[in-house]
């Protein structure tokens, strides 16, 4: 029967009532409970103040075992069970207020069970979170939570294809499935290992309790196409920058031209005057034995010996840097040729 009595919502209300809190843009799952023997009977759930003589139908069903949807509103009548579900999607501050689970009963009085719902606007979670994961691995998410739900127990379901209704998600799992709760941070993580196809979709943070409470949506996408980094070359330490190496590179660079000049220095140094001491030994053995051609043989004398400076210049660089100055200064000349 949908007209309410006076008589009969005095009685009601003194018996199982509870209060349910949603979270805007959420969803909400009701569980009607019943007695036995009126699993035959009409399911139905309504809105309206305590005390009132009417009550404006939301949904209303005779199925049995299967869902029946109407609007943003859905019911499942589980005769073995001996209750009803109700479900509530895409919940706002207008659908605050008192509803009824109802069992009709064609010759009595209807039974009734209160249900005061609340819809909360929640600042501490993500309304929709994207997730992007690669088939045959793993998924993990995180669902954050307000401080005054931390004992509540956390809960995850799939949103089915049509998303009028959210599955355990531990229905479909097959053991791959795992939620770890860190209360001391307000959040708790999901992980699904060995992904398939099938793990594509929409999945809810929620809370269960005496009902279910969904308030985050998580979007998760598979793709088929497996992430493998990049070989690294055996000589660089992970987190060496390109940077890094041009820098090096350009101080190894400068301290070997550094010690090339050096060298090079001392090298014309000690040339300059073992030269200058040939010349004067040469000179005067020239005007001693007034050869004709002396200039000649001091220009000889001082290509042998400088030959000899530099090729020994070489040797002491070599052995005492380890630095083969020869390959040094024919990749040099190369380089500016």
């Amino acid at each position: 029967m949908r007209i309410l009595l006076i008589f009969t919502l005095i009685s009601f209300i003194t018996g199982v009532s509870f209060i349910v809190t949603g979270y805007s843009n959420g969803t909400v799952i009701i569980n009607c409970h019943y007695s036995k023997g009126q699993e035959s009977s009409d399911k139905y759930f309504c809105m309206g103040p305590a005390y009132s003589l009417s009550c404006k139908g939301k949904i209303r069903t005779g199925i049995k075992n299967s869902w029946y949807h109407n609007g943003r509103f859905s019911l499942y009548d589980d005769t073995v069970g001996n209750y009803f579900m109700v479900v509530i999607r895409q919940l706002t501050r207008q659908d605050e207020g008192t509803y009824w689970c109802g069992v009709d009963k064609p010759v009595i009085v209807d039974s009734y069970t209160e249900v005061d719902l609340k819809v909360k606007e929640e600042t501490c979670c993500e309304k929709s979170v994207p997730v992007t994961a690669y088939l045959g691995g793993g998924a993990t998410f995180i669902c954050n939570y307000s401080e005054d739900v931390k004992f509540n127990t956390k809960y995850v379901c799939k949103q089915s294809k049509d998303n009028k209704t959210c599955d355990d998600i531990n229905s479909h799992s097959a053991g791959r499935f795992s939620l770890t709760d860190i209360s001391t941070e307000r959040r708790y993580t999901v992980t699904i290992s060995n992904l398939t196809e099938d793990d594509t979709g929409t999945y809810w943070c929620g809370l269960n309790t005496s009902y279910i409470a969904l308030f985050t949506k998580v979007q998760l996408v598979m793709t088929a196409t497996t992430h493998t980094p990049k070989a690294k070359p055996l000589f660089i330490r992970p987190g060496t920058t390109v940077a890094t190496l041009l820098f090096v590179s350009v101080v190894v660079l400068l301290i070997l031209i550094i010690v090339i000049k050096d060298y090079r220095q001392r090298n014309n140094k000690t040339t300059v005057i073992s030269s200058a001491n040939m010349v004067n030994s040469d000179a005067v053995s020239n005007r001693e034995g007034c050869h004709g051609d002396g200039f000649y043989e001091v220009m000889n004398s001082l290509t042998r010996h400088s030959d000899a400076a530099a090729v020994s210049s070489a040797h002491r660089l070599n052995t005492e840097t380890g630095i083969n100055i020869e390959s040094v200064i024919m990749v040099t000349v190369s380089m500016r040729t």
